[in-house]
């Protein structure tokens, strides 16, 4: 008995091998998909074939098994080996004609994709879209993925890089990757947990991913140029011009895009009409910033200028890959927003914070980033990448802000104008060498970072505030000049060793160093004087020094159904802050933590994949934060430091479930997060009762708000998403639904007293994306979302509010080269007040003709806001208040435009492994 267990497993553990042949033209055929099933034509593994067409899979236990091969284009072979005892199945031959093969079934069901470990892949063929379409109309159409005001979130986590044919592309902007990429240049979509450039160098995975879209080009296409040039005119001298070619040469690709408008489009995606369309949300703790190729988006209206370039290629053999880009960005914002903010204050009492403003902000950003990956030979490799950036602004900003009792009765009231300007500099440079030695798995590496900032900033304050209660009056004139300069230094080194065939145990120290110095000073002039005096009370200069120790062992395990990677932490920061002026003072912080981590994937079958993560991490006070320095340029909410807080610690836990059946196009997705703050760095806001002076000097109005930081706890929160997706056969579309549930207890001091906000979030999208070809295509979607909001302060208060956002998106090439689209947005809010509650159409239509022959060259009609309903609306929950937020932005336009889609590509290029 236990001779034929053993025979079984020993049989089990055999593979077969093959490769896999067009017919017609006798070549290879990667990226086949090859099935091995039981007679019941269950799936026992799968795989496909590499980049030569071979493929190796398990070899069953069981004697007769069916073998199935499919690929995009090709009849599907279906074949039964019977009492099979070899592992060679030699070459199999994939075409149309079907007499010529044995044993063959045909089905015209185009395979979606394929799941290998973290990596799932989709065959672009398999989702049909029209015609010059972009990678994230095509993207969008797949299993479970959400495109959001330009995020794209894939199986609950968000993308924050996207690859071509595995290099970078477009730096790591999704979106604008997303956008400049046509359609009929992809092969495949890869979604993946792309790991750190360490794990990378020395095969240890640190459990540091970061969610990748990699699209893998077709082999005809990457060879050529192709790209995208447009102009357009319209109603109140709107205009939009510019274009995007890119280059590509086997490694070698350059692109080059310019934009020019004042229709608020602020990058390169050409559906980035930011601020065009607002939406209701509960304003997360974070928020993206800036890549390399894009600024930071801007609400309101924006002119923009911009250019830009990135490059990629490979030398010596292709064991270097480089990468870079440059770019410019020329912006003016104009901001025109009201908002209403509800204070819960304690004993049942409310306050209210009304504010109008004004802002017109003029900007010039470069920003230039290199990389340079080198396989130096099989033991040295090195990654280098420096990045520079160098900002300049100047602004004037005009604030009328009110404290009411109610919407009708004045507490006080300040009318500012401020008028400023800054200039920024930015140095990175980062460095990693690794060492392989001789036996597998030990390496030694290290890794060098270092940064510079530099910072300037000069304002003007002029100021009139009222007290209603009293109807005193007073002046402020201010003027403020800020200087900042502030260097790092980090090291570490990094040794992995193997233990047993599947082990792996990693040893890293790391030493970091931050010193900076910050000058603030300020001076102000009486109203009939013209001499400025120094504020001692609101001037400050700081020497700061912070030094942090890291002690790392880790350890993982990477089976075939099993990986598991943990890590144990021991940090040491020290903290040296010295003031300067006004007087001399010197601030010493130790902060000790240990911090675990573990990561665990599971993957039962080549169909599920589980994810499981814990991990720890630690937020130290920021200098800022921890000096006691007011800062009153909203001279009714005045804010300053603390220098009593401590760190930050944070338990965060994740889970992830996918499972997908590439046979039926069937997908499952389940994503969970879930995090508690310990000393949650939250916010004590004082409202004043009457006339205050802070710090014996700052004069806080009646009914002002001084906020400053402070340590609470009982900070938590968590979220879920569950999709599933299927497609409609009986209507040529694909239909996900994605459902949410998010929890929050954010804690905050008002007046001394302890309220927390309770915000629970229900939501449920659904989307159908049509299937039909190039002639007709839509994507219909709605995402409806429930907010439950309580006050531990006032329990009885009810602040729920509803939102949900639709959208229609259709095309229709009706005859020859005319076609129709439109894009129909309503946006639906109840539960914010009479003055917010409301529905908001917004209705976008084109009507164009593609001119023949290559219907290349194309001349559309468009109107912006048809139906003249554009508005946009937010609400924002914090510790201590509910705010509401109207915002200025583009209404009703009409603009012909003309594009030329340009396409010459010049067949297979040569590319490096």
């Amino acid at each position: 008995m236990i001779n034929l267990t053993l025979w079984g497993n020993l049989r089990a553990q055999e593979t077969l091998k093959g490769r896999i042949i067009d017919q017609q033209s006798e070549e290879t055929l990667p990226g086949a998909y090859i099935f091995v099933k039981n007679t019941e034509n269950e799936t026992l593994s799968n795989t496909y074939s590499d980049e030569n067409g071979d493929f190796q899979i398990a070899k069953p236990a069981i004697s007769t098994f069916i073998l199935e091969v499919s690929f995009i284009g090709f009849e599907t072979l279906k074949k039964t080996y019977a009492n099979f005892q070899g592992n060679d199945l030699g070459t199999i031959v994939l075409g149309q004609d079907a007499t010529q093969l044995q044993e063959v079934e045909v089905k015209g069901q185009i395979m979606t994709g394929e799941v290998k470990g973290d990596t799932v892949s989709f065959n672009a063929n398999a989702y049909k879209t029209r015609s010059q379409a972009s990678a994230g109309e095509l993207i969008r159409k797949m299993p479970g993925v959400n495109m959001r005001g330009g995020t794209i979130e894939v199986q609950g986590e968000t993308v924050g890089r996207v690859l071509v044919d595995g290099e970078p592309f477009f730096g790591d902007d999704p979106a604008m990757a997303m956008q400049n990429l046509p359609v009929e240049v992809i092969d495949k979509i890869e979604f993946l947990d792309q790991k750190s450039d360490q794990a990378k160098l020395t095969g240890f995975d640190d459990g540091e991913t970061i969610k990748t879209i990699n699209i893998i080009t077709k082999k005809d296409r990457r060879g050529g140029k192709f790209g995208q040039l447009f102009a357009g005119y319209g109603t109140d001298d709107n205009y939009l011009a510019g274009g995007a070619i890119h280059f590509f040469e086997g490694a070698q690709r350059l692109s080059i895009l310019g934009l020019s408008n004042n229709i608020n489009q602020q990058n390169f995606s050409a559906d980035d009409l930011t601020g065009a369309f607002g939406s209701g949300n509960n304003r997360g703790w974070g928020r993206r910033d800036s890549d390399d190729l894009t600024v930071r988006s801007l609400p309101g209206i924006t002119k923009t200028n911009a250019v830009g370039t990135n490059f990629t290629d490979k030398f010596d053999n292709g064991k270097a890959k480089i990468s870079g880009n440059y770019f410019f960005n020329d912006s003016k914002n104009t901001l025109n927003r009201t908002s209403s903010r509800e204070y819960i204050l304690p004993s049942d009492s409310l306050q209210f914070y009304n504010e109008e403003r004004l802002d017109k902000n003029n900007s010039q950003t470069h920003r230039m980033t290199f990389k340079l990956e080198y396989d130096i030979s099989d033991k040295h490799a090195v990654i280098w990448r420096p990045r520079f950036s160098y900002q300049k602004s100047d602004a004037v900003n005009s604030l009328l802000a009110r404290n009411l009792y109610d919407q009708s009765t004045p507490i006080s009231e300040t009318a500012n104008l401020t008028t400023s300007n800054s200039d920024g500099l930015r140095i990175d440079n980062d460095l990693t060498y690794r060492y392989k030695f001789n036996k597998p798995g030990r390496t030694i590496s290290t890794t060098i970072e270092s940064r510079y900032r530099k910072n300037n900033s000069e304002s003007l304050l002029i100021s009139a505030n009222r007290n209603y209660q009293n109807e005193n009056l007073d002046s402020l004139i201010q003027r403020t000049n800020s200087t900042s300069n502030s260097n790092r230094f980090e090291g570490e080194i990094v040794y992995t060793e193997p233990i047993g065939e599947n082990s792996q145990l990693r040893l890293e120290y790391e030493l970091r160093d931050d010193s900076g110095l910050s000058d603030r000073d300020v001076s102000k002039r009486e109203m009939e004087s013209f001499n400025f005096e120094k504020d001692s009370t609101l001037s400050n200069e700081f020497d700061n020094g912070y030094r942090h120790h890291e002690m790392n062992l880790g350890y993982q395990y990477a089976g075939e159904e099993l990986r598991i990677y943990s890590s144990f932490v021991y940090q040491i920061a020290d903290l040296n802050s010295d003031r300067l002026f006004p007087g001399f003072e010197n601030t010493q912080r130790n902060f000790k933590n240990f911090i675990p981590r573990v990561y665990v994937t599971y993957e039962p079958n080549k169909q599920t994949n589980i994810r499981f993560g814990y991990r720890t991490d630690t937020d130290a006070p920021s200098v800022n934060q921890l000096q006691d320095v007011i800062n009153n340029s909203n001279p009714l909410s005045i804010s300053m430091g603390n220098p009593n807080l401590e760190q930050e610690y944070e338990h965060r836990i994740f889970t992830r479930i996918r499972k997908i059946n590439l046979e039926n196009s069937k997908s499952f997705f389940m994503y969970f997060s879930g995090r508690v703050r310990k000393n949650y760095m939250g916010t004590s806001t004082f409202i004043a009762t009457q006339d205050t002076l802070i710090n014996d000097e700052v004069l806080l109005r009646q009914g002002g708000q001084l906020r400053r930081p402070v340590n609470l706890d009982n900070a938590y929160d968590a979220r879920t998403s569950i999709s599933f997706g299927f497609p409609l056969g009986f209507m040529k579309s694909n239909l996900n639904l994605d459902t949410r549930f998010s929890y929050s207890n954010q804690p905050g001091l008002i007046n001394e007293q302890l309220n927390t906000n309770h915000n629970l979030g229900m939501g449920q999208g659904l989307s159908i994306t049509s299937n039909f070809g190039e002639k007709l295509d839509f994507n219909l979607g709605t995402s409806a979302n429930y907010n439950v909001v309580r006050s531990t302060l006032q329990s009885d208060r009810n602040s729920n509010y509803y939102s949900q956002s639709t959208r229609l998106d259709l095309y229709w090439n009706f005859w020859k080269g005319f076609f129709i689209s439109t894009n129909v947005n309503n946006q639906l809010y109840a539960g914010l007040g009479d003055e917010f509650d409301q529905s908001i159409w917004l209705m976008n239509a084109d009507f164009g003709y593609r001119f023949p022959p290559s219907e290349n060259l194309e001349l559309k009609m468009t109107v912006f806001d048809l139906l003249n309903q554009n508005t946009s609306i937010e609400r924002n929950i914090t510790d201590v208040y509910i705010e509401n937020v109207r915002t200025d932005v583009l209404k009703q336009f009409f603009m012909l435009t003309l594009t030329y889609n340009l396409r010459a590509f010049g067949g297979n290029q040569p590319q490096y492994d």
